[in-house]
């Protein structure tokens, strides 16, 4: 697995969301770098990544990571990360200092007793059409994760340039990860953490519904919460200063 270290000070592991890879923190980097040493984490089949078969199986991934990052550090996932983040965090809780979930829910789809969350069938179709095109498929995706936002063209543009730096997600990784998104409920080991954790979500994200925070709030009084107003589901690239601000503040508070 391929992770990038940079910076000085404590450690702060970052992993990215579906279809993405590190390189789309780049606009936190410099800034995070001043003070933190960060762990850059190309996910299995993603970015520099080499694709291996079951590398994206929870437990597999969860002891590769382990066995790869520091033993103490502050965790900051987004999407699909913030959700590996959780679950390393449940399994390796000495290991995560503070938790910081950027547009991450402990559960993406609706569920009888979960409805802030995506219909099923949406993954499952992003799932279908991915054998047919992949480049199509993850187009969609990046209009749905910059949908709704104030600065939604910016946020697109952004995207696929970072997108693009690397060459494309290998297809079982993709579809793996999409698997992740499906079938992971973590909602129960998530109100037993004992670390602080930030959720910081937009307003506007069309994948996870704000109202998502406070029925996370009930569950645990461990979270803090941050609702950055005009944002879509990638508030780290439309309101990064915000954004910044929020993982700063609490990280050192």
């Amino acid at each position: 697995m391929h992770i990038k270290v940079i910076g000085q000070g404590p450690d702060l592991v970052m992993l990215h969301g579906w279809s993405m890879h590190s390189a789309v923190w780049h606009d936190m980097t410099e800034a995070l770098a001043k003070t933190f040493t960060l762990h850059l984490v190309d996910l299995p089949g993603h970015g520099q990544s080499a694709w291996h078969e079951h590398e994206l199986d929870l437990a597999v991934l969860l002891a590769n990571l382990a066995s790869e990052l520091p033993k103490s550090a502050y965790w900051l996932g987004w999407s699909l990360g913030g959700l590996i983040s959780i679950a390393f965090a449940d399994q390796f809780p000495e290991r995560v200092e503070k938790l910081v979930l950027v547009a991450a829910t402990p559960c993406f789809v609706e569920k009888d007793d979960w409805s802030c969350a995506m219909d099923p069938a949406i993954f499952q179709a992003f799932s279908e059409n991915l054998k047919h095109d992949q480049a199509d498929t993850l187009h969609r995706f990046l209009l749905l994760q910059a949908r709704g936002s104030v600065h939604s063209r910016d946020t697109i543009r952004q995207l696929a340039e970072q997108l693009a730096i690397e060459k494309p997600p290998v297809e079982e990784a993709l579809l793996a990860g999409l698997n992740l998104l499906i079938s992971t409920d973590y909602r129960a080991q998530l109100a037993m953490l004992d670390c602080p954790i930030m959720m910081i979500l937009g307003d506007r994200d069309t994948l996870i519904p704000s109202t998502m925070l406070d029925v996370v709030k009930q569950m645990t009084s461990n979270v803090q919460t941050t609702l950055l107003t005009g944002a879509g589901h990638a508030p780290f690239i439309s309101q990064p200063k915000e954004c910044l601000q929020a993982i700063e503040l609490f990280i050192n508070e």
